[in-house]
């Protein structure tokens, strides 16, 4: 018996990672009513890890996470890549009758910016990053292929953040839980591109995973919505969001992500014999 269960754990690791992430995430929200534990992506990572894997397995996370010297290209597209493709949608945002972004950050405290970038990496990407790309990708795109496990990851990524779209102050909530599949879409579409550079970086789950991941959090607050570092951290007016513009960026993303997909042949920086493996 005692040596089925380490079998049984490699078998489902996904589904077992998948449920200690919603346990420890949503722990405020089904006991309180309000909160959310950004961390339980990241811890829920590392239990599965060391479950399935061991003293290795953590091992070549550690390597991972540390892994910065992917080139200087890969760290300019993990910092600006999803802040490039909103250019364009701002612009045709203006065409539909929309108005430009405020751009207040850079107007009033761009100081700020790497004081407001590292904060969000420490509360946002370190706590989930372990888990999504650090556990989840490497073993999906094993079984099912990048782009497959992509869109899985992207699925359970947008629905882990429910408990968001309950709190009155989050952008999630003046989203509305009507917008709940468009922003699941809008993670498939983010997780697509993290993929690739995640890839493309020899499996750099700093520049591919965390970096990448921060930078869009960062295009995000600072593009669709008005914010600036004292609204956004010293108890200021809320942010409002640009909802007509984010729901513009996610469509220019989404067909940018498929043009991406289809020009690296589905395989989206997995090298060739790799992906061989995986029946692509």
């Amino acid at each position: 018996m005692k040596s089925s269960i380490p079998a049984l754990l490699k078998q489902h690791a996904f589904i077992v990672f998948v449920a200690l992430a919603v346990l420890i995430s949503w722990l405020p929200w089904y006991t309180t009513g309000t909160g959310f534990l950004v961390w339980g992506a990241s811890i829920a990572g590392v239990i599965t890890i060391a479950l399935t894997s061991g003293k290795d397995g953590l091992r070549d996370l550690v390597q991972r996470a540390l892994r910065w010297r992917v080139g200087l290209g890969w760290w300019l597209i993990a910092l600006f890549f999803t802040g490039l493709l909103v250019l364009p949608a701002i612009l045709l945002n203006m065409a539909l009758g929309g108005g430009r972004p405020s751009f207040a950050f850079f107007r009033q405290e761009w100081p700020m910016i790497p004081v407001y970038f590292l904060i969000t990496l420490l509360g946002g990407p370190l706590g989930e990053e372990f888990g999504w790309r650090g556990f989840a990708l490497p073993n999906l795109q094993r079984k099912w292929g990048p782009v497959v496990a992509s869109i899985i990851i992207g699925i359970v990524w947008g629905l882990w953040h429910l408990p968001l779209f309950f709190q009155p102050e989050s952008f999630h909530a003046q989203m509305g839980l009507q917008f709940l599949p468009l922003y699941v879409v809008a993670e498939i579409v983010l997780a697509t591109f993290i993929t690739w550079v995640y890839n493309k970086t020899g499996g750099s789950l700093l520049v591919g995973g965390i970096i990448l991941h921060n930078a869009d959090n960062f295009w995000g607050v600072t593009l669709f919505t008005n914010a600036t570092y004292t609204t956004a951290f010293q108890g200021g007016a809320n942010p409002q969001l640009d909802m007509q513009l984010y729901i513009i960026s996610t469509v220019v993303s989404g067909l940018a992500a498929l043009i991406l997909a289809w020009v690296t042949k589905w395989r989206l920086g997995l090298p060739e014999d790799k992906a061989k493996n995986t029946g692509i």
